[in-house]
């Protein structure tokens, strides 16, 4: 795995809203998968991840944008996405009186490896 795709690498409890690091991803030829794996959950809080997707001249700002189902247990979550647009800027958003969601991590990988037919 490519370690620039590593946007979040859990050695830090996620505990408060954070906006990952902007990553160069596009122009797209195939599309790529959103990764989120959360290894726990304090009650009554949740997790919402926004895709944020920018243009080249300004790769902080928003064009437009796509969320993932909202987070609200233990688990493993993914979500494709394609664009025409340069960056991607992932913010995480808590929501919880003390939300903790342990040491999430969040990860870019691609749809295309096995994208051929069986025996072709």
């Amino acid at each position: 795995m490519d370690v620039n795709l590593i946007l979040r690498d859990g050695t830090v409890n996620l505990t408060v809203d954070e906006t990952l690091t902007t990553t160069l991803v596009g122009p797209m030829v195939h599309p790529l998968w959103l990764h989120v794996l959360v290894p726990a959950v304090v009650a009554a809080t949740t997790l919402d991840v926004e895709l944020e997707f920018c243009a080249l001249a300004a790769p902080t700002t928003e064009v437009y944008r796509m969320h993932m189902k909202q987070i609200g247990a233990v688990g493993y979550y993914s979500i494709p996405f394609y664009t025409i647009l340069e960056h991607l800027q992932v913010k995480l958003d808590v929501t919880g009186t003390t939300p903790n969601f342990g040491g999430a991590k969040v990860w870019i990988a691609p749809a295309h490896r096995a994208d051929m037919p069986y025996n072709a």
